[in-house]
């Protein structure tokens, strides 16, 4: 379940690099002790690494039982794959308007959930699980053909925030067939409870990737901030084999979507695993991946998708006129070739 390394490259949509604490050079060649822990988690991989801080393997392996017992706990909350989650018991739940407790974990995501979903004009809305399982990216087995307009019209009913009561401590449904997806926010999560447990432990300069997701606090071990390779959005080529541009980041988050990596050919056409909750159908735009820049990955992780929904010309526009989130965009033309879009302040943080 779990290795202790020294150096390692990520799997995902994101790839660290290794790159080069303030006021060192990279002639002089001086490296900073570094140590790496990696595991499974939410279906995907985790990668930690630590900077600067001499650990014994014993040490390592304490704060490895640390993250996994925060990581387990938070799957427990948020699977849908896991019968007894807090998410799934939700889901299978009949009753209405009867409030369900839920942890305080689970109540940050669905508050951020809701702002994002609310902020985006419902691109992003946690209640599209219904037609998620429909289509076969979620915990149900998928139909055998696209939707009839029928299917879809009902499927539709069962989707919307405005089935959802939501308190500080209390969620309830007003229909018995709403459920829940945080697949697109949960990695976000994750990724800034580590971080955050780290930082809490001591740890000044990390790096916390799950799933492609990944927030990097203070600097690698040369001293400058962490790279981070993004993919060329090909079809079918491993992570890290393609890159479209590297990003110098310290103390922020980065998380991407695209329809590169999940998608199933039904009735002879290609679907994407993103699905338009405003429509009820898969996006079918040629936007291909959006990054997303921003101060803590749950934020990044969210605000990816609803952009991906939205397509480049309504996501940029909206991206622009949201602060402190800065997007990369990357749409597939129809001979092959991307044609990139950037935010005003993406281009600082590119590596040249």
């Amino acid at each position: 379940m779990f290795s202790i390394q020294q150096t390692r490259v990520i799997p995902g949509l994101l790839i660290f690099i290794v790159g080069v604490l303030a006021g060192c050079s990279e002639q002089t060649g001086i490296s900073y002790p570094e140590s790496s822990i990696s595991g499974s988690t939410m279906g995907t991989t985790y990668h930690i690494k630590m900077v600067d801080t001499l650990i014994s393997e014993s040490q390592i392996r304490a704060t490895q039982l640390r993250v996994d017992s925060l990581l387990l706990a938070i799957n427990q909350s948020m699977s849908t794959y896991i019968p007894t989650s807090e998410i799934s018991r939700f889901n299978q739940s009949t009753e209405i308007n009867s409030p369900m407790k839920i942890s305080p974990q689970f109540a940050v995501v669905l508050k951020s959930s809701l702002d994002i979903g609310h902020l985006s004009g419902g691109a992003f809305d946690i209640t599209v699980m219904p037609l998620v399982n429909f289509y076969g990216f979620g915990f149900k087995k998928a139909a055998a053909h696209l939707p009839t307009t029928h299917e879809l019209d009902s499927l539709k009913r069962f989707v919307g925030m405005q089935h959802l009561m939501f308190t500080d401590s209390t969620i309830s449904k007003d229909t018995p067939e709403l459920s829940l997806d945080l697949s697109a926010i949960a990695k976000g999560f994750g990724v800034d409870a580590v971080s955050d447990f780290l930082a809490a432990s001591g740890f000044e300069n990390t790096m916390v990737e799950i799933g492609g997701e990944v927030v990097c606090c203070g600097y690698n071990k040369n001293g400058k901030s962490w790279q981070i390779g993004i993919d060329r959005p090909y079809f079918g080529e491993k992570p890290g084999e393609v890159l479209q541009h590297v990003v110098a980041l310290s103390n922020y988050a980065i998380a991407t979507s695209g329809d590169y990596r999940n998608y199933r050919d039904v009735d002879g056409t290609r679907i994407s695993h993103t699905i338009d909750p405003r429509t009820g159908k898969p996006i079918s735009h040629q936007l291909a991946s959006v990054s997303i820049l921003a101060k803590n990955c749950m934020l990044a992780d969210g605000t990816a998708t609803a952009v991906m929904v939205m397509g480049d010309v309504e996501g940029l526009k909206w991206l622009e006129a949201t602060p402190e989130i800065e997007g990369l965009l990357i749409v597939r033309l129809s001979d092959g070739s991307f044609r990139e879009f950037l935010t005003s302040g993406f281009n600082q943080f590119l590596v040249h």
